[in-house]
């Protein structure tokens, strides 16, 4: 896969011990030797995601590892005695080994906005004629960085600090939080060196803004000609099988940050924002788009046909194998709490073909397991990040808000039914709405690390005995400084 997406380079960027923002490079690569050439700014850009593909990230905590245990998916008996996972799941976030994961996790976001920052500093001062695909490449490359930039900004958010909204008194929408306390830095410039927190608000329309500049920067290369409209179809931006070649940087559109995944990410945020109305507008552009429809298949667990934006790691079904294999089989969904979840739906693809059994009682998510295809092995390195079925599930809580609770339930009907499950869904409220979201998302994102973002975004209490704070983790120890001083 790396010849194919070109996961080139790695820069970098350490932290000092005099603070955790005092980000300066440390390697022997010279930026201005960097960014001689449009190359640099290809492999600077690849190196981005190619860190956060790794398994402190998005290839396993961010994902099926740290995030799907925190949302409780998997059976406690079976992690009792393995490491962080069961200290996670019970709420012990002050526990070393839970801290430790964290503290990976903030340092591999911050480098990597560290990296996007140098890059996008030093691409504003470019001429077009530096980059082989002149204006339209210079476009991208930067499109991308602003995209990265608040994604990886906006998930450091949703970890480390509370929502930013609540429901409102008759519960049809929602309304701001009144909380003006600081709790995290949005860093623009590089270095970053001791930068002020913002209260979640302005952070939030930080992360805006720049979806919205990369959207505007993405679209001058995504949407101008039919050869590269043809490259956000399923075939070539993710399996790479089909489809004329400009450049080889131009391919594989699926594990990059194109125009419609920037869009995507821009409703998932004004979602979080209580801002329904213009979520709505984002995800109903994606879903428009039509390149990436919600398209249940039996035989792909990953359904990666609706996967807007992916990451990719060859060794993906190797880091997992240690989690569902031998005698602790860790990771594991019982039936009994899957079979609560699918209810009459017994032969939803992903409760029931999506599923292995690993012995009487429990299953195992096959997302991550190795798959044979025509595709060779590009199926087994996909890492999910964001998908149309979250665009209809965004969209279908509009309608909700709006009493229109027919177009409502249209929206959740059509993911259940693309994964052949046919209960009727019933919705007079958005209260109903958000119970039959809950139930279906949790099918849905198995293994992908978004349903505790889900809970924590409707204010979910979502077991027994769950302890306040359990939706905000502390700001790693090592890098606790003061910074508004």
């Amino acid at each position: 896969m790396k010849n194919k997406i070109l996961l080139l380079l790695f820069l970098p960027l350490l932290f000092g011990c005099n603070g955790w923002l005092n980000v300066t490079p440390q390697s022997e690569v010279d930026e201005e030797d960097l960014f001689a050439d449009g190359e640099g700014y290809r492999n600077s850009l690849n190196g981005v995601y190619s860190r956060i593909s790794e398994s402190d990230m998005y290839a396993q905590q961010l994902t099926w590892g740290f995030m799907d245990v925190l949302a409780q998916y998997y059976n406690f008996d079976k992690m009792n005695q393995y490491g962080a996972y069961p200290k996670a799941y019970k709420g012990d976030y002050d526990n070393n080994e839970v801290k430790g994961i964290l503290e990976n996790i903030w340092q591999g976001a911050y480098k990597s906005i560290a990296n996007c920052n140098n890059l996008i500093q030093n691409i504003d001062k470019e001429d077009v004629t530096k980059f082989l695909g002149r204006e339209g490449e210079k476009n991208m490359v930067k499109g991308e960085a602003l995209a990265l930039r608040a994604f990886l900004h906006f998930d450091l958010l949703r970890l480390f600090a509370p929502v930013a909204v609540e429901l409102n008194g008759d519960k049809t929408g929602y309304v701001p939080v009144n909380d003006n306390n600081e709790y995290l830095p949005y860093c623009e410039t590089h270095p970053a060196v001791f930068q002020k927190r913002e209260n979640v608000q302005d952070y939030l329309d930080k992360v805006i803004r720049d979806l919205k500049d990369a959207k505007t920067l993405l679209a001058t290369f995504d949407t101008v000609s039919s050869v590269r409209k043809d490259q956000l179809r399923t075939t070539n931006r993710l399996l790479g099988t089909a489809g004329a070649v400009e450049d080889l940087f131009y391919c594989f559109r699926g594990f990059r940050m194109n125009y419609y995944a920037a869009t995507a990410m821009l409703a998932r945020v004004y979602n979080y924002k209580g801002e329904l109305q213009l979520a709505a507008e984002q995800a109903q552009e994606v879903i428009d788009n039509g390149s990436f429809p919600v398209k249940g298949d039996y035989a792909k667990p990953k359904q990666y046909e609706d996967v807007i934006f992916a990451l990719s790691n060859r060794k993906l079904t190797e880091l997992f194998e240690a989690y569902y294999t031998g005698t602790n089989k860790v990771l594991c969904v019982s039936n009994t709490a899957l079979n609560k979840i699918l209810g009459s739906d017994t032969y939803d693809y992903r409760g029931y073909y999506h599923m292995q059994n690993l012995d009487g009682a429990n299953k195992v998510s096959k997302k991550y397991l190795p798959v044979s295809s025509d595709q060779g092995t590009i199926p087994n390195e996909i890492i999910p990040i964001i998908r149309t079925s979250e665009m209809q599930y965004i969209a279908g809580e509009y309608y909700a808000s709006i009493k229109d609770y027919a177009t409502a339930a249209s929206r959740i009907t059509v993911v259940k039914q693309a994964s052949g499950a046919y209960t009727p869904v019933t919705v007079q409220s958005l209260e109903d709405y958000h119970k039959t979201w809950i139930n279906d998302a949790y099918r849905t994102f198995i293994g992908e690390g978004q349903l505790f973002f889900l809970y924590k975004k409707l204010g979910t209490e979502f077991y027994s005995g769950m302890k306040d704070g359990a939706f905000v983790f502390e700001i790693p120890d090592s890098e606790d400084v003061t910074l508004n001083q």
